[in-house]
């Protein structure tokens, strides 16, 4: 669809900030580009060129309030905080370091992330150590994650989880709990992913937290129910087993909704039903540089792939084929008139995006 170029380094990541209007960039050249995606069709893209001095970051997370961006350096390997300034028209303006958090991690630095709700930071190395933080720099736990070496960690969308996956076949997934008054009080486990045979390069959760989707290098995915009572021993249900026979690191997004599952690997990008685990679409060859990270976009509309120096951003029609799809068989499994006429318009709704999308892409 559209390919934002700026960048003189590889890209390393991607965010898109909560309403989809700013994504943010970091690469080798020792730059991170705020873009405006306000109109996508244009050939020229707005951004906001931050240098980061003596260092480069490997990873980059917008805030909730996307007045900051969280860091992790490349040298230091360390947590950065940059304030980010606003101009008249919203979008960002100056933006400045505010805080380098103390070193805690022996290993290089894997991912940082941020809660929604703005409790806590957190950071995952290759080794197995997880740490979370407040947002001043106080480190509140470390946790040893015991998967021998750490692929991937996030914070869920809800805020209220940290997860990490590695060498081992599991995802493992702690509550971060506060007082009602806001004081953190600790990290304890909330539940595993169960099933992969081998280890899990990459996982996502949907926007509600509901739902989580794994690769493994078993040649298979997994899309989980995690909509489930913890506390009293629940586990996730798993909904859906796909193959994707690839052994080497891929990395994964899941659709805000949870019904669309996208995994690159190398140069190519695999785009899956989650309901069914049957193959959308496979984009093939996209550049002569493998694909590092892979988001969709909060709402769902847009699928952004970081590789080489360029952004190559995809309308997600597979998505809107997939959601009417799952509308469809809810609808027919339906026994109340009401749902079946709330699900149609549901329906209706999602195939005017669809032909919106199809008609930009003629």
């Amino acid at each position: 669809m559209t390919t934002l170029k700026g960048h003189s380094g590889n890209i390393l990541d991607l965010d898109f900030n909560v309403n989809g209007k700013f994504l943010a960039t970091s690469a080798d050249d020792r730059v991170i580009l705020l873009w405006c995606l306000k109109n996508l069709a244009q050939k020229e893209h707005k951004s906001v060129r931050v240098n980061v001095e003596y260092d480069h970051a490997t990873r980059v997370r917008w805030s909730p309030d996307s007045r900051a961006i969280v860091l992790a350096s490349a040298l230091g390997n360390a947590v950065q905080v940059y304030r980010v300034g606003r101009r008249e028209d919203g979008s960002p303006g100056n933006v400045e370091p505010l805080l380098t958090f103390k070193a805690a991690h022996q290993a290089e630095l894997v991912n940082v992330g941020i809660a929604c709700n703005g409790h806590f930071i957190m950071s995952i190395s290759k080794d197995t150590t997880l740490c979370v933080w407040s947002l001043k720099g106080d480190l509140l736990a470390t946790l040893d994650t015991h998967h021998m070496n750490n692929y991937y960690g996030c914070v869920s969308p809800c805020g209220r989880f940290v997860a990490s996956s590695g060498f081992t076949p599991d995802v493992k997934v702690w509550e971060v709990c506060f007082s009602k008054t806001g004081e953190f009080k600790e990290v304890k486990r909330a539940f595993e992913l169960k099933g992969h045979t081998s280890g899990v390069f990459s996982f996502a959760f949907s926007n509600d937290s509901t739902r989580m989707a794994s690769v493994s290098r078993d040649g298979t995915w997994k899309l989980w129910d995690c909509n489930i009572e913890y506390q009293k021993g629940q586990e996730p249900y798993l909904l859906t087993t796909g193959e994707f026979p690839c052994t080497t690191p891929s990395c994964l997004a899941l659709s805000p909704d949870g019904r669309t599952v996208a995994i690159a690997n190398e140069e190519d990008i695999h785009v899956f039903c989650g309901r069914t685990g049957s193959l959308n679409v496979k984009f093939e060859q996209v550049h002569s540089e493998p694909i590092v990270n892979l988001q969709f976009s909060p709402n769902g509309s847009y699928l952004a792939a970081a590789v080489g120096k360029h952004v190559l951003v995809f309308h997600n029609v597979p998505g809107f084929q997939n959601t009417i799809g799952d509308l469809e068989e809810r609808k027919k499994n339906a026994t109340n008139q009401s749902i079946r006429d709330r699900l149609q318009l549901q329906i209706d709704e999602a195939r005017n995006a669809l032909k919106s999308l199809q008609l930009k892409d003629s």
